[in-house]
């Protein structure tokens, strides 16, 4: 039997990322899990930056609190969280921290040189997760309504 109590979305607020969302909703009414939201702005944390970031992060926590009553994903959504660093590094340590069971996010898909320059934050995520990572892309077959 599979026993799914913690379910980590990362959010970006992409179109991508509320698909990837839906179905970690969908997940949680079926398993009666909770999703853990967390979302990363992006920067590198060996640098100190100015005030725009604290101001990013206030805009960031409104829009997770907007997408959450949104998606009616209220009860649902146990924690939210907003990181700075890395994304990759950030939804590890999220998953790590709260146990997770689960890790449902999108990927983009990109190839070719994009992917080898810029790399994928799922595929890192994919390699180094403490639990199995369902990846939603951008062009495939539905399974939820």
């Amino acid at each position: 039997m599979i026993t799914i109590k913690k379910i980590i979305c990362p959010v970006d607020f992409s179109e991508l990322s509320r698909k990837a969302l839906q179905y970690s909703n969908e997940f949680a009414r079926l398993s009666n899990a909770k999703v853990f939201l967390v979302g990363v702005i992006e920067n590198d944390p060996t640098i100190t930056y100015s005030h725009g970031l604290e101001k990013e992060r206030l805009e960031s926590d409104q829009k997770l609190l907007a997408l959450i009553e949104e998606e009616k994903m209220a009860g649902i959504v146990a924690d939210y969280v907003i990181y700075e660093g890395f994304a990759e590094e950030c939804i590890l340590d999220y998953a790590k921290r709260q146990e997770a069971d689960l890790i449902i996010m999108g990927s983009h898909g990109r190839r070719g040189l994009k992917r080898m320059i810029l790399g994928s934050v799922a595929e890192h995520v994919i390699r180094r997760a403490p639990c199995p990572v369902l990846v939603v892309k951008e062009n495939e077959h539905e399974f939820i309504t």
